[in-house]
């Protein structure tokens, strides 16, 4: 069967041209997850092709040296949308640079026919190993599977283009001649549409992922002060309990209400009483220890799990952290000093085999509810 390469490269430009349209239709430039820049890669590829297909019908200036330069640029936007991606600084001099360098030898050698086409393969070969590099690089930070389909694709790029320096150099083909019915371009077409579709289908499915594990941390994550939310502690303490309870281990759990908070969004604000609320819960988690647990329990009540606590430790625990939220310095919204204070209800027990974590939260709630009547500002005791 004679693969007939003009065919082909129209149905790489159709499809990529297709899948740039699609990413750019759900990219959104405030997610700063990478896709504008995918895009725009899609794209820049779509007119490479679209050039270099015009070979002969269009100046060199057109079809040689935008067209190649377009298509090292594809290699810097796909970089710069993964480090966005990765939330990590472009190292703008390695994405960039080699595409100038090509620019300027592209227009230095446009009469060396032969030198050319071997620059901007051996270019893009380099290009593509920084792609990788990227990628590989992190994979263990960011679990999942797209990044493996990306890492995929541009494996398969090096493997394509190095068969491309392979053929010319042994004659086997002519690369200034990109329309010609060649089996070696007619393959590299294939490949390069076969690419295309795994690249975009791994960074498809790394924004997935991306997606799917942000919505796992918002259903156990407080919005605000990004400690465990009231689900996320409730399974957190149904599993100290069993644990402790089979090792006869000690388990305290205090309930920290801020006094007076009405009074401060009442003449602070609610943005200025939001404030309040994070550094509070900042200070929680900067004096507790490594094993301990701390979430929001509901608006302006925080609560801290202290496994292998007992009573004369989780006292003393308790009242560092009322003296630390007592000194803090924060400022409201327009400058002014907000004083802040809590009250906790302190409950520290060896827990019994059926103890219901409905009972431990009672008994440290009615502490709290003694503190509160006592005059705030202090620890009681279950």
């Amino acid at each position: 069967m004679q693969l007939h390469t003009p065919t082909l490269l129209l149905v790489n430009l159709v499809v990529t041209l297709a899948l740039g349209v699609s990413m750019g239709v759900v990219a959104r430039r405030a997610r700063r997850d990478g896709m504008v820049w995918w895009a725009w890669a899609m794209v820049a590829q779509t007119l490479a092709f679209l050039l270099l297909g015009l070979r002969g019908q269009v100046g060199d200036w057109l079809s040689v040296v935008l067209a190649n330069t377009l298509m090292v640029a594809t290699f810097a936007l796909f970089s710069e949308g993964l480090c966005e991606f990765q939330h990590r600084r472009p190292r703008r001099w390695l994405i960039w640079a080699p595409v100038l360098l090509l620019l300027a030898a592209q227009m230095l050698l446009l009469d060396e026919q032969q030198i050319r086409p071997l620059l901007s393969n051996a270019v893009m070969v380099f290009q593509a190993l920084v792609l990788l590099q990227l990628i590989l690089s992190g994979r263990r930070e960011r679990p999942g599977r797209g990044q493996y389909f990306v890492a995929a694709g541009f494996l398969l790029i090096v493997l394509a283009l190095l068969l491309r320096l392979t053929a010319q150099l042994a004659g086997w083909m002519d690369l200034r001649q990109v329309t010609e019915s060649n089996p070696v371009h007619a393959v590299s077409l294939l490949l390069a549409t076969l690419i295309i579709v795994i690249v975009a289908m791994g960074l498809v499915l790394m924004s997935k992922e991306r997606a799917d594990a942000l919505n796992r941390n918002l259903a156990l994550q407080d919005e605000l002060t990004g400690l465990h939310n009231r689900r996320s502690i409730q399974r957190l303490l149904d599993q100290q309990l069993a644990m402790l309870a089979r090792g006869r281990r000690p388990l305290a759990v205090l309930l920290i209400d801020v006094d007076h908070f009405k009074r401060i969004n009442d003449t602070h604000g609610h943005l200025s009483g939001d404030l309040a609320l994070r550094e509070i819960g900042a200070c929680l988690i900067g004096r507790l220890r490594g094993q301990d647990l701390v979430g929001r329990w509901g608006g302006e009540e925080f609560i801290a799990l202290l496994p292998d606590t007992g009573i004369g430790g989780a006292r003393k625990l308790a009242e560092q952290l009322r003296r630390a939220v007592e000194q803090l310095q924060v400022l409201s919204l327009v400058g002014k000093q907000m004083p802040l204070t809590v009250s906790i209800g302190l409950y520290a027990r060896v827990p019994a085999d059926d103890v219901a974590r409905e009972d431990v939260i009672a008994a440290a709630d009615r502490a709290l509810y003694q503190a509160k009547q006592n005059g705030r500002n202090r620890v009681e005791e279950a």
